[in-house]
């Protein structure tokens, strides 16, 4: 019991850590949008023939920002999708600004091609977090990984997938599924977000981070 209490208050530390992080970034970020001005006043003043270097530095300058907006939102929220976010934008920003050969830019939209199939096949359609929708996986998503992505105590050995978890826990308390029904287990709200011919196949799962 004094071992899950220790765990509790290390991860409050560890919370409050990632939010002070995420204001140094945050602040660095504003300080660094002051360069893209100074970017935007050399392209004006430089010869169009010599500004493609200069524009290229300034489009380098923009998405490393982006990528530190990005890290702030996966810090705070802690949202896995976020970190897909983050992903797609530095190998966006290496391929863009890049000077690799053939390789590297091969292996770079490899790397996006890979960033995409996960999307398709793990999070819903929205990439992006939504505080009022929680976090969204396809019914395949293991009951397992759901758990360690979000620190959630679901039961991992009534079900291997979050679908089947649902379906069997739903016939258990006579619950009938269907799009936007609402289920709360273990203290973790779970909402279908589409089902077709009885079959579950989408789900958003919300949780308190307080």
């Amino acid at each position: 019991m004094e071992f899950e209490k220790v765990k509790t208050r290390i991860r409050k530390v560890t919370f409050y850590l990632e939010f002070i992080l995420a204001l140094f970034i945050v602040a660095a970020v504003i300080i660094g949008m002051v360069d893209l001005v100074r970017y935007m006043i050399l392209i004006l003043k430089t010869n169009p023939i010599d500004t493609y270097g200069l524009f290229q530095k300034f489009l380098g300058h923009v998405l490393l920002l982006v990528v530190g907006v990005e890290l702030v939102v996966m810090l705070v929220y802690h949202s896995p999708s976020s970190v897909l976010e983050v992903l797609l934008y530095a190998v966006a920003r290496k391929l863009l600004i890049g000077n690799q050969g053939m390789t590297d830019f091969a292996m770079g939209i490899v790397a996006i091609a890979a960033i995409f199939t996960i999307r398709k096949f793990l999070f819903v359609e929205d990439l992006s977090f939504s505080a009022s929708k929680g976090y969204g996986f396809v019914a395949t998503t293991s009951v397992k990984a759901i758990n360690e992505l979000l620190n959630t105590k679901l039961p991992e050995d009534s079900s291997i997938t979050i679908g089947g978890y649902v379906s069997s826990y739903a016939q258990s308390e006579g619950i009938q599924l269907y799009k936007g029904a609402e289920l709360e287990i273990s203290k973790v709200k779970i909402k279908v977000l589409k089902i077709k011919n009885g079959v579950l196949q989408k789900v958003s799962i919300s949780i308190d981070r307080v």
